[in-house]
């Protein structure tokens, strides 16, 4: 029997050493006493730890929870933090106890993967990472029955809660908000950061109860601050924190008192001089500590994070971390650097190393300096920063050094976090005196310190009133009130209504800050006029863009020296300059290309360049490096385009962009690249479209073998893991091309549940009855998992009996049998599934005109009006449910279908309930049976109760799974 009393067993299994090694880890006091807590009264609204003791953990305790069934017990958890991460700790944490319960070395894992792996599913836990720059698979979670833990930021999980998942094609997005929105833990980290996210999460889920299933829970993290909300009239919000227990544990109390001493240092600056008086300053500092440390440096600019890496690059062995830095760039530099600066490194074989950051250090990097030099900022960000300091009592040195630089001109005013900075100095100061900045000033001989250990800082914060922890903090964003009729719009995804309530003020509060532009560089563009078809064959990805403030795109393009006060934080609505901005020079580029998709690009004048744009501009106009954006760079940057994994589907380009690639490793890899574009040259007699023959994979296979742990390697490895196509041009020997063809992966695997035209993911055809027979079985499956009403699951049962019943219009069984009318017609059985492969959008067409199918006519409408035929006199199931399930199986319905009129009606006979006229396409009663539903199960209910059919039918549909009729 699985008792909390497993949890240390179960703790150590995940994260302990080999159990040959005889190390053992044991989870620290705060942490068992969290889930006693979670046992015996349910999830706090809060859990206010010091930072390095292990606030991930939270992870563990959730999902041993799980195993334990108790009633918070809930079946996805969501770990927030809204930040750039360079690091995501909490994914990486995430990953192992997968990993334990995916091959368990002993018994508490092994139970409890026993009793998360639902019945017949291979997989105990699911985990996913949800950012900006990540790929994940479209349908991320496969089982809405499977336990899984979900990483990302409040834009990435925020929107999908809303039912407005960025990046989420309209008819995906009830899919997202209903694993989000029910049965789930969303837990918020660092919540200071996000308290607009936090109010509008908690006042939804006040506002919409689901009767079927358990409603989600919200818990706030922070190391900083309690932050917290009455959730019922009379009661303070529940804190869980460390005890003496805490204090008294070795590891734990170690890192509770870890050394560090914080000092203060002014520097003389004017408003005019600051900007390169104080990296001066800074880069002074750290060149002094420097010696035999890891030291951090961390700035609140991007500009001068750039400007105190400019001056130490050519002296140390220094790298720069930012947020405004491509994804594959930051993943690049991470795979040589996290392993010299991770708190797992050995400290006693270390190199010296100067780390300059900007705020993307704050939260989710698991990083451990023996020395900080921070500028001056907020209370909460400086206890962030000092977080990475000495942060497991490991230092070589005994304590660590934090030296926190503050110039003299600093006002009430300051761009990136406004009075709250100059506050906080003050606050500091009437603790310690600062010294006072001279050149000769040795930061280790510094008098008098601050005791800045976790400990102390905690005790610190806690004494804080209300009105100080207010002026530290800084203003909070205006966060608007969120009502029944927000939830009502944004439920209706298909169609959304025009205009549509945005999210955005939901999410981060009333700001000015716009969306930022993704800025893409390409090589070998040519003309301006051929820009639209070069990007169309590789369109850009999130991996390669990298997004900036409107203003500051518009600044460089224009050729306008840059804005020295941009941060990490925002995207700030400062003043674009426009056409009527003089710069004595003519702008750095006539145009861009303004990019929306395939056959939607535009090229547009740089001053035109709106917030959301995505751009594309030439490599060789500069303005970013392999550390990230810089402004006034102009050497040509590199095309990053091959390193993108693109979800598991990458594409390398066989010509010199790839090469360029491949040299920023070696010249080896590089001229491994070389040669699949010889191969290319030479293989006149490849079709258009070939599997990879053995000279390429050769080439492939070598490059993987010595690419370095990275984005390459990782392409390469997604590559081979397929069966990768050679697809050359038309003519490959043509002058002047960028490439001579590509390589790309192959995948059959559903892209989306859209199988409307009969997908399937083998090339084999699957009758109708068979298919929706499975899929049944598989949603009541699901349903029963869920712990659902006896009628709810016959309901959803039948929907799914009965789902694809508008496929046997004769037009649509001669469409999946590749518009062959004469093997439609003698079939001894309707198809479900066509065998057509899903990438095969060609072969669709082709079939549909043949068969005379309308375009954009859906099968869901005569299947919605079959089922209602069907359910006639049948009281024990919810009619109008059933028919609501069958017509959005596809995500459309919510409220309306398309309202395509058949422009040659047909009759569809049933057998046992006769024809039907394919004329009677639009149902007028579906937003008010939409409504009526919304009301009887919840918005985030009712889109479960979809998601139970659609994953049923995705599920079905991509392993070809059918139940035949026995005799």
């Amino acid at each position: 029997m699985l008792t909390v009393d497993h949890f240390a067993d179960f703790f150590n299994e995940v994260h302990g050493g080999a159990a040959s090694s005889g190390s053992r880890r044991d989870p620290f006091p705060w942490q068992t006493a969290l889930l006693r807590r979670v046992v015996d009264d349910g999830w706090p609204d809060g859990i206010d730890v010091p930072t390095g003791l292990g606030k991930t953990s939270v992870l563990d305790v959730a999902v041993f929870a799980a195993a334990l069934g108790v009633r918070d017990a809930r079946r996805r958890v969501f770990y927030v933090v809204d930040r750039r991460l360079i690091v995501d700790e909490a994914y990486e944490h995430a990953r192992r106890i997968a990993a334990a319960l995916d091959q368990p070395t002993g018994g508490a894992t092994r139970t409890v993967a026993q009793r998360l792996r639902g019945e017949d599913d291979e997989v105990a836990l699911d985990v996913t990472r949800m950012r900006g720059g990540v790929t994940w698979e479209r349908t991320w979670l496969e089982r809405p029955d499977r336990y899984a833990i979900v990483t990302g930021t409040v834009d990435q999980i925020g929107s999908r809660l809303l039912f407005r998942g960025y990046g989420v094609s309209d008819r995906a997005r009830p899919i997202d908000a209903a694993l989000v929105g029910t049965d789930s833990v969303i837990v918020i980290d660092e919540a200071h950061l996000a308290q607009a996210f936090v109010t509008t999460t908690q006042a939804t889920f006040d506002l919409d109860g689901s009767p079927i299933t358990r409603p989600p829970i919200v818990v706030t993290m922070s190391a900083t601050t309690t932050v917290g909300r009455e959730r019922n009239a009379g009661r303070s919000p529940v804190m869980h924190r460390i005890s003496d227990d805490d204090e008294r544990h070795q590891i734990a109390g170690e890192r509770l008192t870890a050394g560090k001493r914080l000092h203060l240092v002014e520097v003389k600056t004017t408003k005019k001089s600051e900007d390169t008086v104080l990296p001066a300053a800074m880069a002074a500092l750290a060149d002094r500590l420097a010696p035999d440390r890891v030291v951090g440096v961390v700035t609140n600019t991007v500009a001068r994070a750039r400007s105190v890496f400019e001056l130490l690059r050519d002296q140390h062995d220094a790298v720069l971390l930012t947020g405004r830095s491509r994804p594959v760039d930051r993943d690049c530099l991470l795979a040589t650097y996290y392993p010299r600066i991770s708190v797992d490194r050995d400290h006693s074989h270390q190199r010296p190393l100067i780390v300059v950051a900007t705020q993307t250090v704050e939260v989710g990097a698991n990083i451990d300096l023996d020395a900080l030099i921070t500028e001056s900022a907020p209370l909460a960000s400086l206890v962030q920063r000092l977080g990475r300091l000495n942060r497991v009592a490991r230092s070589g040195h005994g304590h660590g050094t934090a030296v926190v630089v503050h110039g003299s001109a600093t006002g009430q005013e300051d761009p990136v976090y406004g009075p709250a900075r100059l506050a906080t100095w003050q606050w500091l100061s009437n603790k310690i005196d600062p010294a006072r900045y001279t050149p000769r000033l040795d930061p280790t001989q510094l008098a008098p310190w601050l005791d800045a250990s976790p400990a102390a800082l905690h005790r610190l914060t806690t004494r804080l009133t209300a009105d100080e922890q207010a002026a530290l903090r800084g203003p909070t964003p205006y966060i608007p009130v969120i009502k029944r009729r927000h939830l009502d719009t944004w439920a209706r995804t298909a169609p959304a209504p025009v205009p549509d309530q945005p999210i955005e003020p939901f999410l981060h509060g009333v700001t000015d800050d716009q969306p930022p532009v993704a800025v893409v560089w390409r090589h070998g563009l040519g003309p301006a006029h051929q820009w639209t078809d070069l990007v169309d064959e590789m369109p850009p990805v999130a991996e390669e863009t990298l997004d900036l403030p409107v203003a500051a795109v518009r600044r460089w393009l224009l050729g306008i020296g840059p804005d020295p006060t941009a941060s990490d934080l925002d995207n700030t609505a400062a003043t674009p300059p426009t056409t009527d901005v003089t710069t004595g020079q003519p702008p750095r580029i006539p145009r861009v290309l303004r990019y929306q998709g395939r056959g939607d690009a535009q090229l547009i004048a740089p001053w035109k360049v709106r917030p959301g744009d995505t751009i594309v501009v030439p490599a060789d106009m500069g303005g970013c490096d392999e550390y990230g954006w810089h402004p006034t760079s102009t050497a040509p940057v590199l095309d990053a385009a091959d390193l993108a994994l693109r979800r598991g589907r990458p594409v390398l380009r066989i010509g010199p962009t790839l090469v360029d690639a491949a040299r920023r490793w070696s010249e080896h890899l590089a001229a491994l690249a070389q040669q699949l574009i010889d191969h290319a040259t030479a293989d006149t007699g490849a079709s258009a479209a070939s599997p990879a023959a053995e000279p390429y994979l050769l080439v492939l296979k070598a490059m993987r073998e010595h690419a370095p742990e990275g984005p390459l390697r990782e392409v390469l490895s997604a590559l081979l893991a397929t069966r990768p196509r050679v697809i050359l041009r038309t003519s490959p020997h043509q002058g002047g091309q960028p490439h001579l063809g590509v390589i790309a992966a192959q995948h059959d695997r559903l892209a989306d549940d859209d199988t409307s035209m009969g997908s399937s993911t083998a090339a084999r055809r699957v009758g109708l009855q068979p298919h929706q027979a499975a899929v049944a079985a598989r949603a009541r499956q699901f349903a029963e998992a869920l712990g659902l009403p006896p009628r709810v699951i016959d309901s959803v049962t039948r929907a799914a009996l009965w789902h694809d019943e508008g496929k046997r219009d004769p037009r649509f069984q001669i469409m999946l049998w590749g518009g062959n009318r004469a093997a439609a017609d003698i079939a001894e059985q309707p198809l479900a599934k066509s065998g057509i492969a899903p990438s095969d959008r060609a072969a669709f067409v082709r079939a549909r005109t043949a068969a005379g199918y309308p375009d954009g006519m859906r099968h869901e409408s005569l299947s919605a009006r079959i089922a209602a035929a069907r359910l006639t006199g049948d009281h024990d199931i919810h009619s109008d449910l059933v028919i609501h399930l069958v017509a959005s199986h596809h995500g459309h319905a919510r409220p309306l279908l398309p309202p395509v009129v058949d422009p040659r009606p047909t009759k569809v006979t049933v057998d046992d309930l006769g024809p039907f006229d394919t004329a009677d396409t639009i149902d007028w009663q579906q937003p008010h049976r939409f409504s009526q539903l919304n009301d009887a199960y919840g918005r985030w209910g009712l889109a479960l109760l979809e998601t139970i059919v659609r994953l049923a039918d995705i599920w079905c549909s991509a392993r070809n799974e059918t139940i035949e009729d026995k005799p």
